[in-house]
């Protein structure tokens, strides 16, 4: 459970302090008084990533040359964004590797910006994919992180390529086959254990049955052939076509796209279910997952708040972001802490 959070410089923050005492906290306030950002240096605390922006100068203020976060929960995180990168300290202590330092406060956002899983282009998809399997686990992260440096070896050797080139292309490709091999089951691993999820939680929330289907661009009983297929065209072209860093998948509504087919509020719910399935996620492996909803009522009928907000409930923690109370069960309202921006 976090218990305080700080921010210095952070978004349009000068300095904000606030301590948290209830399980359940409602940020309440106009549009741009700063809600989303809180929630922003919340999921940066897990994650290192800001849901927004690529760009993490972007988060420290005008003329100023560092923004910092402080977060206190079972122990002290601090995270300092610099023009030029970050440093990460976890109980006064230095943790140069941002790969020892994410996921220490595991997290699940669900934000607007979220829709990009289902409209965006699917390296929107692949990076969800990416992110949540490198926080979950760690090996993957490792392997996922060797394969991008491989890859990036065989498009440079495929820009000079001569025959002479040939075995040492043929060698990176074979590693890279077995590095695809590796990432594309702990994929298939992870959405088919996402789907068992996805039946509970849309049973929960009383929504259409949501599934998430894989689509890769290869025949992976036959990563071999697939490449020498590819070959000639990967040479025209001079960067490797097919891989996992190709891949996508497809969110389905009752077996139909819901990218086609699903009105406004039924993506959003589609979005909010897939959190809620990845959490569960978590909590399978013995983990408390502090949930982050931001502005989640938009565009979501009566019926399906009530029923989010009866899920929430028996959460660990949760965080929400609205511009209104109105919609909110009295009988939530009881149990949080509203904090007025």
């Amino acid at each position: 459970m976090i218990h305080s959070l700080e921010l210095n410089k952070f978004r349009k923050f000068d300095n904000l302090y606030l301590t948290f005492k209830n399980k359940i906290i409602i940020f309440v306030g106009a549009n741009a008084t700063g809600k989303t950002s809180i929630l922003e240096a919340i999921y940066l605390i897990s994650t290192s990533k800001s849901h927004r922006t690529t760009d993490m100068s972007s988060l420290i203020q005008y003329q100023e040359n560092q923004a910092t976060i402080d977060l206190q929960e079972n122990k002290k995180f601090k995270l300092i964004l610099q023009r030029d990168g970050k440093k990460t300290y976890i109980n006064d202590i230095s943790y140069p590797k941002i790969s020892d330092f994410i996921g220490q406060i595991p997290v699940v956002m669900f934000s607007p910006t979220d829709l990009d899983l289902i409209l965006g282009a699917k390296s929107s998809r692949r990076r969800f994919l990416d992110l949540e399997l490198s926080l979950i686990d760690k090996g993957y992260l490792r392997v996922i992180t060797a394969y991008k440096k491989l890859l990036k070896e065989r498009n440079e050797l495929l820009k000079v390529y001569s025959e002479e080139k040939k075995l040492v292309l043929d060698i990176i490709t074979t590693h890279l086959e077995e590095y695809i091999a590796k990432i594309y089951q702990l994929r298939i691993d992870f959405l088919k254990e996402l789907n068992e999820n996805l039946k509970i939680v849309c049973e929960k929330l009383e929504c259409e049955q949501i599934q998430l289907t894989y689509l890769a661009n290869y025949d992976i009983q036959k990563l071999d052939s697939s490449f020498q297929m590819k070959l000639s065209y990967d040479l025209m072209t001079k960067t490797t076509n097919i891989g996992v860093h190709r891949d996508d998948f497809r969110i389905e509504l009752n077996q139909a796209d819901a990218k086609e087919f699903a009105s406004e509020g039924q993506k959003r719910n589609a979005i909010l279910a897939i959190k809620l399935a990845l959490k569960e996620i978590y909590r399978k492996k013995g983990q408390n997952v502090i949930l982050l909803l931001d502005d989640i009522f938009a565009s979501i009928d009566q019926k399906r708040i009530n029923h989010i907000m009866e899920y929430i409930k028996n959460e660990n923690q949760t965080f929400i972001s609205t511009t209104s109370l109105f919609n909110i069960p009295d009988s939530l309202l009881k149990e949080a802490q509203i904090i007025r921006l």
